[in-house]
């Protein structure tokens, strides 16, 4: 059995997507396109590090212990995943409400964590339901809710043709 180096493992999916765009009619030896398999392999893999990465770490700041704190809204976080039906972009505006349990997660770990959790190929959908549930976990909040706006290139770029459309979901 031949043994595949790890340079020609590396290769295979830029092999992949080149014979894709011969498929499609393109000139893969035409100068501006001869390093595009090898662009869209890294991009793929920047769209679903989600996938391969672990969460960000949370950071939580202690809460007097006779303090009362109502819900925390952090709006319009801003977030790029993928389409698991035509591996197409979606961009996302999520909007997280959280009640703080024992201690105050850092904004910045808040939006990271979205951020991650966008990495990689959804369904809206479940997606929203899903992140909801990873943050009420990773913020060790008492109560989540979670709206995310998504601008789906696959019914933008391809069969309805809209452009003026947003998808809306909610989860708690």
């Amino acid at each position: 059995m031949a043994v595949i180096t790890e340079s020609e493992q590396k290769l295979k999916p830029e092999r992949a997507v080149q014979a894709l765009l011969r498929h499609l009619g393109e000139d893969v030896s035409r100068p501006g396109v001869v390093d595009t398999p090898r662009r869209f392999v890294k991009a793929m893999e920047e769209l679903t590090r989600g996938l391969r990465e672990p969460p960000p770490e949370v950071v939580f700041f202690p809460l007097e212990y006779d303090a009362e704190v109502g819900p925390v809204v952090i709006e319009n976080i801003s977030a790029v995943s993928i389409c698991e039906h035509h591996l197409l972009p979606i961009l996302l505006r999520v909007s997280v409400a959280y009640v703080p349990g024992d201690g105050v997660p850092g904004l910045s770990k808040v939006i990271k964590l979205v951020k991650w959790a966008a990495a990689r190929p959804i369904m809206q959908e479940r997606f929203t339901e899903w992140l909801a549930d990873l943050l009420m976990e990773k913020l060790r909040a008492r109560a989540v809710k979670v709206k995310v706006c998504g601008v789906h290139m696959c019914s933008f770029i391809r069969g309805v043709r809209d452009e003026h459309h947003n998808m809306v979901t909610e989860a708690k």
